[in-house]
């Protein structure tokens, strides 16, 4: 712990932020001073309610076999990673440090998605394969008043038409290399105010920590700058949904890409595409889950609707990129930008793997996914996702039986609030038609 002093010393440290992610995505947690970090938050002393593990998007808790009315939400506690210390650039005097969650007894917290994911990646460890993941996120900016684009050119690698947005994604992207969260791209995307930042890739769970970061400064710096910022997955039916892509090889003790065979794609990476494409239906609650991501899924969207894949092939749920023995890896292109990070890569992984134990072979890769019948649609509502999801021994052997159940209360809760919800569409179309 003396590096950890020091560092804290060096930087005049005063408060430091406990931060771990909710079943959302969302990053939770508590801000103590550094005082009470060093005596009794270091050694996992600071604990919040376990709703923070059973609630929705609107922080509605639901009940679990864990946690529920029954039993109060009794506390987890916060037991700091402290490979993660860092600094909070845009406050004064700050670190944060992401948290593992235990019980009163120290045990972790099965239904955690640090942990979640942390299980998932040490089984491809245990196979011979060390995964390597990188993380690109869309989202919009709005203006903070009218919470639309201000723009209205589609500004797709443009070097101009962002230019409103330059002052805010530089000072994201200078804020995030100085909390060591390293950004390899950042750009215009396919709609007014929207973007994409690729972050460079890592240990997965480096890799979901360094995006939730990201989220965290995003939506923490764009007030500054005029901006309210989204990574809802379709905040506008006429504009493009905004994804959450990841990049993904795999390599082994000798540092080889196990994905790169002489110029193409090795036998292991098209078993671990057939293992992605098997269990992406089940899977797709994690990927999309939010009613309103299934709006974003529609052919010619670039965002997939099948369970196709394709060398270089942006329609398809997973792109191939062949490119040399660093750059071999596969891209899934089916999450929606507000997936939970953490649960996302578990998922993913852990399919990959299945396709490598049980040997699998993929289909032919899509000439035009769009059109190509022969390959299975990916389910196009939440409903249909979380019965698949909730049905799936694969879902539950990948991210745990509570982890599933969690998920699908959540998903049914969120469908059934929206089926309530009255939109101005339906007052403008029936109101006087009926």
């Amino acid at each position: 712990m003396e590096a950890v002093e020091q560092f804290l010393k060096e930087h005049s440290i005063t408060m430091v932020e406990l931060a771990t992610p909710d079943m959302t995505g969302a990053i939770r947690g508590k801000r103590i001073p550094v005082e009470t970090f060093l005596s009794s938050g270091l050694s996992g002393g600071v604990g919040l309610s376990s709703a923070v593990l059973a609630w929705d998007y609107q922080m509605e808790v639901i009940e679990t076999d864990e946690y529920s009315w029954s039993n109060g939400y009794p506390d987890i506690f916060l037991r700091p990673d402290v490979a993660t210390l860092r600094l909070v650039p845009w406050k004064q005097r700050t670190a944060l440090v992401f948290c593992d969650v235990v019980d009163g007894s120290g045990k972790l917290a099965t239904v955690a998605p640090r942990d979640v994911l942390r299980r998932a990646a040490a089984e491809l460890v245990q196979a011979g394969l060390s995964p390597y993941i990188a993380m690109e996120s869309e989202f919009y900016a709005l203006d903070a008043e009218t919470l639309r684009p201000r723009g209205d050119r589609n500004p797709v690698y443009s070097l101009h038409d962002n230019h409103y947005l330059e002052p805010f994604l530089d000072d994201v992207c200078q804020t995030l290399l100085s909390a060591d969260v390293e950004v390899e791209a950042c750009g215009a995307e396919y709609a007014p105010g929207q973007v994409e930042i690729n972050l460079t890739p890592s240990d997965p769970l480096t890799a979901a920590d360094g995006l939730l970061f990201f989220r965290y400064a995003v939506k923490q710096l764009a007030p500054r700058h005029g901006f309210r910022a989204t990574f809802m997955a379709k905040p506008f039916g006429d504009l493009s949904g905004s994804g959450l892509h990841i990049h993904q090889s795999m390599w082994r003790k000798e540092k080889d890409n196990a994905f790169w065979d002489a110029g193409t794609l090795s036998s292991i990476g098209h078993n671990y595409v057939a293992g992605l494409l098997k269990y992406a239906a089940e899977l797709q609650l994690v990927s999309v889950p939010t009613p309103n991501g299934y709006k974003r899924v529609a052919d010619h969207s670039f965002a997939p609707t099948n369970l196709s894949w394709g060398l270089d092939n942006r329609c398809a749920a997973v792109r191939v990129l062949v490119r040399d023995a660093g750059g071999t890896r596969v891209e899934t292109r089916i999450a929606a930008a507000d997936a939970n990070p953490y649960l996302l890569a578990a998922a993913q992984l852990t399919a990959g793997l299945a396709g490598v134990t049980e040997d699998l072979k993929p289909p032919p890769p899509a000439a035009n996914s769009y059109v190509s019948q022969e390959y299975p649609p990916l389910p196009t509502n939440i409903w249909a996702a979380a019965n698949l999801f909730g049905e799936s021994e694969f879902a539950r052997r990948a991210l745990g039986a509570s982890t599933v159940q969690n998920l699908c209360r959540v998903a049914r809760s969120e469908a059934a609030a929206g089926q309530r919800e009255v939109t101005d569409w339906e007052r403008a179309r029936y109101l006087d038609s009926v």
